[in-house]
């Protein structure tokens, strides 16, 4: 039986969810291992990479079910250019204040890869 498309969306928040979660957790890590720029440049660094799958999200699973498989095609493909494109511009606006690069690429990473956690989520 298929998801319907409200499921869908859903459970693509519910993903984005969870990569706060791993933000916050990771940023928790270095709040009590080092000191507060770390904790803060591993929150940074998860939001770097959540914040665009949620634009992702809006964006590609709007027009699920509402409209032809050519504009669901449409709306993916433009979700996940901008998806692109806002990773690489929040890069370049937390890159200009004072950051731990080591904490913020840690926290970037695992909140990246929260994304393979998707079966859990696209369960129906």
């Amino acid at each position: 039986m298929q998801p319907n498309p409200r499921q869908v969306r859903i459970s693509a928040y519910k993903l984005v969810a969870f990569q706060v979660v791993v933000a916050a957790l990771t940023a928790l890590y270095f709040a009590v291992t080092s000191d507060e720029l770390a904790a803060k440049s591993a929150f940074k660094g998860g939001l770097i990479a959540a914040v665009p799958n949620f634009v992702f999200a809006l964006i590609a699973f709007w027009t699920l079910g509402r409209g032809s498989v050519e504009q669901a095609k449409t709306a993916m493909m433009r979700g996940h250019s901008l998806k692109i494109i806002l990773t690489i511009v929040l890069f370049a606006v937390v890159m200009q204040q004072e950051i731990a690069a080591g904490p913020l690429m840690l926290g970037f990473i695992l909140t990246l890869l929260a994304q393979w956690s998707t079966a859990i989520f696209f369960k129906h």
